[in-house]
């Protein structure tokens, strides 16, 4: 196939990756994207519909669910010509794990046997190897979890399973200033600082994946805030942008601005409300319970979203396999008597603060209008002109109330909807949720032998949930996404970005 030779120019968030691009460092939304451009894993998922399949494994193999045996398949290289081998995997895997490291991805790798030996909760490491990872020939190695894990192939979805090229090891500050990857795309440079930050990447033709781009050269753009992004797309600055601002999705103002270039699709990212259950207040469920039935989703949805984004009621969304509808139904109707029952169990007399991105002020301050309206508690907004300034406010719980928490897993399974969460030694539970009973569900999930049964452990975790709502599940997200007249063949992938396989830019 011909690769076009007209660049295309895709939004980037509001600032750079925040970590070194990475695989086992990278934790933000902006690097994941550049990531999983750089980087193939020994698992994929089908840009339809986030069905996983074996990309760089030829096979991965257990009897036990507990001893992996996995075999690449031949021809896969980086991006400067070395083979991607065993080792590669198993060298990235000890680097992220170790603790001194500080890999932001580390936990996901939590499972494999000897990595409380590499990533100590106290001390010091005692080796930097995790024993359960052996190479068996440049082809094949050996996974040994600790316990079963019988969804572990599934996991390999998650960046924190991708390789690393030797040259990271034998020369890390030239693979800093140059990322090497053996992904669709390799990087060529980057530009510009904070929010206009430029990467430019070209795709690797000698790439043996079924997700060859049909575009030679991509520009991944940051623009300040979504209308600035809106406004580069309308001066022909920007070919794709897929964070259309909310409130002039809801007037109708894309649809008349971008005549017929406009697309969207529900994708797998679930938004939510946390609750600072390290917070006086905060922490008692019933307040959580009256706040999340005093919410009129539909209404929102409609009035500030334009209508698309599907009403959530429990804390997975459809599509991702294990998904249940309703299992936190009672309290993710609209019931405003049900409402002030559960505020005046709770005692709470006092302002409710929501913390957000200015991105959201639209949806969000209609959400704080149907919660004084219902409730009669005043509700503040707290913004913030940065992603990056919001994000350390709640990673250093400086926030002072309730703060949005969207996620869109790492891989297609329930678990990762509830571990990274709501366990309570998740490093990524910025409610500070701590349920012993659900923790122990979740270990008997991951230790069950098959994947019906784990799964229906799970389901079990995420009913619990339901009972102490550390989160107010809202709606499951319906990505708006606007394009310039240069492009046709424009599909969204199940992770609600541009589908690169099918995209044509034009030079008109």
């Amino acid at each position: 196939m011909r690769l076009g030779e007209t660049e295309l120019r895709l939004y980037n968030y509001d600032h750079p990756p925040v970590r070194p691009l990475v695989p086992g460092d990278t934790a933000d939304h902006c690097g994941f994207r550049v990531i999983r451009l750089l980087f193939t894993g020994l698992v994929s998922q089908h840009p339809s519909d986030g069905t996983p399949f074996n990309a760089v494994a030829e096979s991965v193999d257990s009897t036990d669910a507990t001893t992996f045996t996995i075999t690449l398949r031949t021809g896969w290289t980086f991006h400067d010509g070395t083979p991607v081998t065993a080792a590669s995997f198993v060298d990235a895997w000890n680097h992220t794990a170790y603790g001194p490291n500080n890999q932001a991805m580390a936990p996901q790798l939590e499972k494999i046997l000897g990595y409380e030996d590499v990533h100590p909760e106290h001390g010091p490491p005692t080796t930097d190897r995790m024993r359960g990872l052996r190479v068996l020939d440049e082809h094949r190695f050996e996974v040994t979890l600790s316990t079963p894990f019988a969804i572990f192939p599934t996991t390999l979805c998650s960046p924190a399973f991708f390789p690393l090229p030797e040259a990271y090891f034998t020369d890390p500050e030239r693979y800093l200033a140059q990322p090497v990857g053996n992904g669709p795309y390799a990087y060529v440079s980057t530009t510009g600082a904070e929010s206009s930050t430029e990467l430019r990447l070209t795709a690797f033709t000698a790439h043996p994946g079924p997700d060859r781009p049909r575009v030679r050269d991509l520009r991944l753009v940051c623009h300040p805030d979504r209308d600035t992004a809106y406004r580069a797309l309308l001066d022909g600055e920007l070919d794709f942008l897929d964070a259309l601002p909310p409130a002039r999705v809801a007037d109708g103002s894309c649809a008349r601005d971008l005549d017929g270039r406009v697309t969207g699709r529900h994708g797998l990212e679930l938004n939510a409300l946390a609750f600072p259950t390290y917070l006086p207040g905060y922490d008692h469920p019933d307040l959580r319970k009256a706040v999340s039935l005093a919410i009129d989703r539909a209404q929102v949805v409609e009035r500030a979203l334009g209508g698309h984004h599907r009403p959530a009621d429990g804390f997975s969304v459809a599509g991702v396999p294990g998904h249940i509808a309703g299992q936190a139904a009672p309290y993710c109707t609209y019931d405003p008597e049900g409402a002030r029952a559960h505020l005046a169990r709770s005692g709470f007399t006092g302002t409710l603060d929501f913390h957000s991105p200015v991105s959201a002020k639209g949806w969000l301050g209609a959400i704080a209008e149907s919660v004084t309206r219902t409730l009669g508690l005043k509700c503040r907004l707290v913004l913030y002109d940065r992603v990056r300034d919001y994000a350390e406010a709640v990673e250093q719980r400086k926030v002072t109330g309730i703060f949005r928490s969207d996620w869109a897993p790492d891989y297609p399974a329930l678990e990762n909807f509830l571990r990274p969460l709501f366990h309570s030694r998740s490093p990524f539970n910025d409610s500070g949720y701590h349920n012993p009973i659900f923790d122990t569900l979740l270990s008997r999930a991951d230790e069950a032998p098959d994947i019906p049964t784990a799964t229906a452990l799970y389901q079990a975790a995420e009913r619990l949930l339901a009972d102490d709502m550390p989160h107010v599940p809202l709606w499951q997200e319906w990505a708006t996404a606007g394009h310039s007249p240069r492009l046709t063949g424009v599909a969204m992938n199940y992770n609600a970005e541009l589908d690169l396989r099918t995209v044509t830019v034009s030079t008109r």
